[in-house]
């Protein structure tokens, strides 16, 4: 199924199935970040809907996932793999290159604006474990912004008044 696009109803079957079973998802999650496009990133949307659907489904995974993140030549793969790495804690072991990813996803022109929306998202989320990141964040986020669309100015405003309340 995943060498068609998959309809909406064809994603939610597949996630359906993925959902019943660690090794189907495990499985899948191999797919997705071994295989090239179109596969690779179709495997991680459908990924992204099994997690979002069974909360806690990829949390075992999670460090394979930011270990292969900097292998990943999908910018399709990548966007779901940072929207499903937005819903969960990140091991400690993992924090500081997962981080720095993010950072560079945000400063380089060659990622998508739905990339660094969520980057900016789990940097936002470290900001809250580590307040010392706050005004990198922040000089990122305002220097990226006038290089950027209309869509990252809104999340990183968002993002921004955020941070100047805590």
């Amino acid at each position: 199924m995943l060498t068609d696009i998959p309809s909406v109803v064809e994603r939610e079957l597949l996630i359906s199935e993925i959902v019943k079973s660690d090794s189907h998802f495990l499985n899948l999650l191999q797919l997705a970040l071994h295989e090239k496009d179109p596969l690779s990133w179709r495997a991680c949307w459908v990924l992204d809907g099994a997690d979002e659907k069974r909360p806690g489904l990829a949390r075992k995974y999670i460090p394979e996932i930011i270990q292969k993140l900097p292998s990943l030549e999908s910018k399709g793969a990548l966007r779901s793999l940072l929207r499903l790495l937005t819903r969960h804690e990140i091991p400690e072991d993992e924090q500081g290159l997962l981080i720095d990813l993010c950072f560079n996803y945000l400063v380089s022109e060659l990622y998508p604006v739905a990339v660094k929306a969520h980057a900016m998202q789990i940097i936002y989320h470290h900001v809250l474990l580590y307040p010392e990141l706050k005004n990198e964040l922040i000089a990122v986020i305002e220097d990226q912004a006038e290089n950027n669309s209309v869509g990252f100015k809104a999340r990183g405003n968002i993002l921004i008044n955020k941070m100047e309340k805590l």
